[in-house]
C-alpha cells in the first residue's frame, strides 16, 4: 500500500502491560511499510496497566513529531467485548490475585445453545459448576465455542485521557450478538459521548464530540464528501437535541436504545423519523478515496 494513501489498521498484540511495546511495533511497521497507522480501540486493559495509556499516547505524539501520521479510535466505555476464546487464549483474567482481571469481571454476552448462562459472571458460573473460574470458561467453550463476553478491565480515567487527545476519534466497535446481553455500545457509544462525557462531564465540548465522530473519521480514512455538512457533500445528518441526548443502554438492559436522536438522514433519505426507524435503508459500501 505504499504510495497509495494506505492506512495500517492494527488491533495491536497487546492491550494490557505491553501496550507501549506494542505501540512501538505498530509506529515501526507503518513506517516500514510507508503507510499511515490507525490504532484501533486504544486502551490500557488489566489492572496492572492502568495509566499506560499516558505513555503510549506519548509515542503517539512522538511520532506525528516526526512526520508520521497516525490516529487511534475508542469506545467510551471501561468494560470491552470479544470472544471468550480469545480472552482465555490471552490469559486476560484468572483465579490469582494478581491477575489482569477477574473471573467476576467476564460476563457472558451471548451463548447459544445456553442463553441461561447470559448476563451471568464466570464467578456465578463457576459456584453454579463447582469449579474454578477458568475451568468454567473452559466448559463454556467445549459446550458452546462461539461465546462472547463483556470484560470489565479499563480505568475510567484512562478512558477520559484517551478521549480528549488530539489523535482519538470515536467508534463502537459493537458486536451485533444474537444473545441477550450484547455490550451497550453497540446502539449507545456515541450518545454516551454526546451526553454523558460531552454535556454532563464538560470532558470534551459537544462540538469537538462531535468532530471525531464525523470529518475526522472521514479525512483519516479519505472519505470523500462524508463527514461534514457542505455543499457538494453526501446528506448524511442526524439531528439530535444536545439537552437531552442520553445512552439509556446498560450492561444489565443494553438493548434499551438512545434518547435524544429525532431525525437521521442517510444520501438525504430520512432513516429515523421523530426517533423511529422509516424501514428506508438507503446505505452503500464507502471506499476511500486515492
Amino acid at each position: 500500500m505504499s504510495g497509495r494513501n494506505g492506512i495500517y489498521t492494527t488491533h495491536m498484540r497487546d492491550e494490557g502491560t505491553g501496550l507501549v511495546t506494542s505501540v512501538e511495533e505498530a509506529l515501526r511497521i507503518g513506517r516500514e511499510a510507508g503507510v499511515n497507522v490507525q490504532i484501533s480501540h486504544h486502551k490500557a486493559a488489566g489492572r496492572p496497566s492502568w495509566g499506560l495509556v499516558r505513555e503510549s499516547l506519548e509515542l503517539i505524539e512522538q511520532a506525528q513529531l516526526r512526520g508520521q501520521t497516525v490516529f487511534a479510535d475508542q469506545y467510551p466505555y471501561t468494560a470491552g467485548s470479544t470472544v471468550l476464546a480469545a480472552v482465555l487464549q490471552n490469559e486476560m483474567f484468572g483465579d490469582r490475585d494478581d491477575a489482569p482481571s477477574t473471573p467476576a469481571d467476564v460476563v457472558i454476552a451471548s451463548c447459544s445453545p445456553h442463553p441461561e448462562w447470559e448476563g451471568r459472571n464466570l464467578t456465578e458460573l463457576s459456584d453454579q459448576f463447582g469449579c474454578t473460574g477458568t475451568e468454567a470458561a473452559e466448559r463454556v467453550l467445549r459446550e458452546a465455542p462461539t461465546t462472547t463476553v463483556i470484560t470489565h478491565m479499563m480505568n475510567e480515567d484512562d478512558v477520559r485521557t484517551v478521549m480528549t487527545h488530539a489523535s482519538t476519534m470515536i467508534g463502537s466497535d459493537g458486536i451485533p450478538t444474537v444473545g441477550a446481553k450484547p455490550h451497550p455500545r453497540l446502539s449507545n457509544t456515541f450518545a454516551r459521548v454526546l451526553g454523558h462525557y460531552a454535556r454532563d462531564e464538560g470532558v470534551l465540548s459537544m462540538a469537538e464530540a462531535v468532530r471525531k465522530m464525523t470529518g475526522f473519521a472521514a479525512d483519516t480514512f479519505k472519505i470523500d464528501r462524508r463527514g461534514y455538512v457542505r455543499e457538494g457533500s453526501y446528506a448524511d445528518l442526524v439531528v439530535f437535541d444536545p439537552a437531552t441526548v442520553e445512552d439509556r443502554g446498560t450492561f444489565d438492559e443494553p438493548t434499551l436504545m438512545p434518547a435524544g436522536f429525532h431525525h437521521v438522514f442517510v444520501n438525504g433519505t430520512e432513516v429515523v423519523s421523530a426517533g423511529k426507524h422509516t424501514g428506508s435503508r438507503p446505505g452503500v459500501a464507502l471506499r476511500r478515496s486515492d
